[in-house]
């Protein structure tokens, strides 16, 4: 999955999915850092499903 792909469906799961999978997710989830766009993003990933759990400004 590219990283764009990984930024918007992790945003929408966190914000809008069931809350206790999100949860687990940013428990339990294994996390995945990369830069896309001049942002760090970390990606934790639960039962296959990506969760955006953190985003800042490269600097």
């Amino acid at each position: 999955m590219s990283y764009g792909a990984k930024v918007l469906v992790g945003d929408d799961n966190w914000r809008y999915g069931p809350k206790l999978p999100a949860l687990a997710a940013f428990l339990f989830g294994r996390r995945e850092r990369f830069e896309h766009l001049g942002m760090r993003c970390t990606v934790a990933w639960y039962k296959g499903q990506p969760y955006l759990i953190h985003m800042r400004e490269a600097g």
